[in-house]
């Protein structure tokens, strides 16, 4: 029987239980909150940047993504210019050339955009749960693990509590729990503040692009 199914007997039958504190289990509430809205928001980067399905997978096989073709505001821009190349009227065809250097900037833009995003955004989020936050769920899985057989050494104790050796067992267990849990309480202080960070980060460069995009708007308005 392992510790954790012998911690689980003795909790049914009315033995010992050792609570977290509810500024630690609020602590790991945040965490995987936080954890949850990175794994969507990484997911929600590929949306962002991506044009269509056929430009994705496009994307996946080929090796410079940032060059495996134009994207969707230069193929505006391109077939405007063809256009203006084959109409007879002069002036129209001024304010056509004049709109594909408007698409041509806004290509540019998404495509800055959408290298900040996969370079600067979802590279770090997807770094952060396949290291950041895997070792500080095994650290939590630790945790639990000393508490379990903390209440295991209790347990033992009170039938026999004279016995030194179940007592030099308990403190040893009891020293061990405290230790790893300090040890965590700290950890997610840490990951909770990347995390945060993480989020801002996504929101701070999407924000730039969308304002760019306005300010493209604008821009393309007046002329």
């Amino acid at each position: 029987m392992t510790t954790k199914v012998k911690a689980a007997a003795y909790r049914l039958i009315g033995g010992s239980k050792t609570v977290y504190s509810a500024d630690y289990e609020e602590k790991i509430s945040l965490f995987n909150n936080f954890k949850k809205q990175i794994e969507k928001l990484i997911g929600l980067t590929v949306t962002l940047v991506t044009d269509n399905l056929a430009t994705e997978m496009k994307q996946k096989i080929s090796k410079d993504i940032d060059d495996s073709g134009i994207n969707k505001f230069e193929k505006v821009g391109q077939a405007l210019y063809k256009y203006s190349s084959e109409i007879e009227d002069d002036s129209s065809a001024v304010v056509l050339k004049r709109a594909k250097e408007t698409f041509d900037s806004a290509g540019q833009k998404h495509r800055t955009f959408r290298t900040n995003m996969l370079e600067k955004v979802q590279k770090p989020m997807k770094e952060w749960i396949e290291t950041n936050a895997k070792h500080l769920n095994k650290e939590l899985k630790s945790v639990n693990n000393r508490r379990d057989e903390l209440d295991c050494a209790i347990n033992k104790l009170r039938k026999k509590p004279d016995d030194p050796e179940l007592q030099a067992i308990k403190e040893s267990a009891e020293n061990t729990f405290q230790e790893e849990l300090e040890k965590t309480d700290k950890l997610l202080d840490d990951e909770i503040k990347e995390s945060v960070r993480q989020i801002s980060n996504f929101i701070t460069t999407e924000r730039q692009f969308l304002m760019g995009r306005m300010s493209l708007s604008l821009v393309r308005s007046e002329k």
